[in-house]
């Protein structure tokens, strides 16, 4: 009866070492991909092509495998997502607890002002002109004359103010122009 449990651990279980190289795996893939997603920020609100949904595959695949290891088991598969969802709460917490008493970082910028665009910021968040045409395009503009302020939000997101429109100064409140 004991080799039953001992094969049933080995199958579904973890020993001590190999669960602390999970833990330590799964953290830095968990911060490796985080400083990615975060140098890539704005972009990734474009449309997902059949490459880049590829690619994403690809990567979610070899970073299951290398959480995992040679051989993943049940008790391994919930130390990883438990690490993970761990190092989620921390990261959507630590913005409270850094930001308390300071004033928050400027993340949102005008990226168009008057129907022109700024390069130099443009440049700054990794966004060519052609991805802004396509995103204003979305947000329903047909002319650059109709743009009083593009700005792309802390989220990546775009927020279009069109020529006419009053907008009140609070509004602008986190939102860098230079």
């Amino acid at each position: 009866m004991t080799d039953i449990f001992r094969q049933l651990w080995a199958d579904l279980g973890v020993n001590p070492w190999p669960a602390l190289a999970l833990v330590i795996s799964t953290t830095v893939l968990f911060w490796f991909f985080t400083g990615v997603t975060y140098w890539l920020g704005p972009r990734l609100r474009l449309r997902v092509s059949p490459a880049s949904l590829a690619l994403m595959t690809v990567i979610g695949a070899i970073t299951a495998r290398a959480i995992l290891g040679q051989t993943p088991t049940l008790v391994g598969g919930l130390i990883a997502l438990t690490i993970l969802f761990f190092w989620e709460w921390v990261l959507r917490h630590s913005s409270r607890w850094f930001t308390r008493g300071r004033r928050r970082h400027r993340e949102a910028w005008v990226v168009m002002a008057d129907g022109v665009a700024n390069p130099a910021i443009l440049d700054k968040l990794a966004i060519t002109e052609v991805n802004l045409w396509v995103r204003l395009r979305r947000a329903g503009v047909t002319r650059l004359a109709d743009v009083h302020l593009a700005i792309i939000e802390a989220d990546g997101s775009l927020t279009v103010v069109r020529a006419g429109q009053v907008l009140d100064e609070e509004l602008m409140t986190g939102v860098s122009a230079e």
